[in-house]
């Protein structure tokens, strides 16, 4: 299986078209350029595939591991050196495969003050979001869908980009729901219903985020009724795993996935009182 899965990621990389790398990766020719970016921020993190590298280089483990994210790798004295380097990322984006750690996408934070505005980018502002609490509350719950050019307050703007990995959603979207898929050893399928990828996270550990995730906005609560709605959901993705022989997942298990994940948030809101279902509507752990 192990190797099935390194050859797995190996194409995925291999896949992904090599341009030629500009002499400098900081210029608006290169940022404004999705292209060039990427070209840029590929051979800038070739090194840090091997993680033993980036920890050399300052990067540390800070939070936890987002199921569609993975772990935020971030080198803090990068945060406020008043650089945009497609070579140079604050962030690294790993996920443990088969216990090794693999780089798959990259982050860029700029510090942002009252009234400024991040850089438009190789994706446009639409693409920064925002983060005004500590970085480690941060990189523990999901705030990254707050948009980066409100401009309003001192925060954090931040930019993903899979650049080591494929991503229906696009290479910089925040979210990359191949990453349940992965972990598993399974081939991603980029027509799956996003039910189906969060439902799948479940079988690699994926429901301490959510339920984490839902105590932080519904505060100290019995939690009885969650923890079984999340124990029941755990056992049927890991069933329908277990079931399929083969690397990529079939449509009727796909739908059992998309099914499994609706009827959790059924009986999820079933537990919530009225406020709190409806501090929950518009996250994107639903």
């Amino acid at each position: 299986m192990t190797a099935a899965i390194l050859v797995l990621l190996a194409g995925l990389v291999a896949s992904m078209t090599r341009g030629q790398v500009p002499a400098r990766c900081d210029t608006p020719a290169v940022l404004t350029s999705q292209s060039a970016f990427i070209d840029c921020a590929r051979a800038g993190t070739e090194k840090y595939r091997d993680r033993s590298a980036a920890i050399a280089d300052g990067y540390r483990l800070i939070g936890s591991d987002f199921p569609a994210m993975g772990e935020h790798w971030i080198r803090i004295s990068s945060l406020f050196d008043g650089r945009f380097d497609a070579a140079r990322p604050e962030v690294l984006n790993y996920v443990i495969v088969q216990g090794r750690p693999h780089l798959l996408g990259v982050g860029y934070a700029v510090p942002l003050l009252d009234g400024e505005t991040p850089p438009d980018g190789p994706a446009g502002r639409s693409a920064w979001h925002d983060h005004t609490r500590s970085i480690a509350d941060e990189t523990m719950l999901p705030h990254h869908h707050t948009g980066g050019n409100d401009a309003g307050g001192a925060r954090l703007a931040m930019m993903h980009a899979w650049v080591w990995s494929s991503n229906p959603e696009g290479t910089f979207a925040a979210d990359n729901w191949t990453l349940p898929f992965l972990r598993l050893g399974l081939e991603p399928d980029p027509t799956a219903p996003p039910a189906a990828a969060k439902a799948l996270s479940l079988a690699s550990g994926g429901s301490n985020y959510f339920m984490t995730s839902i105590a932080a906005v519904t505060g100290p609560r019995d939690a009885t009724a969650l923890t079984a709605a999340f124990q029941r959901a755990v056992i049927t993705a890991e069933d329908i795993v277990r079931e399929n022989n083969d690397r990529k997942l079939t449509g009727p298990r796909l739908q059992r996935l998309a099914h499994t994940w609706r009827e959790l948030w059924v009986q999820v809101d079933a537990s919530l009182s009225d406020a709190d279902r409806e501090r929950l509507s518009h996250l994107p752990i639903r």
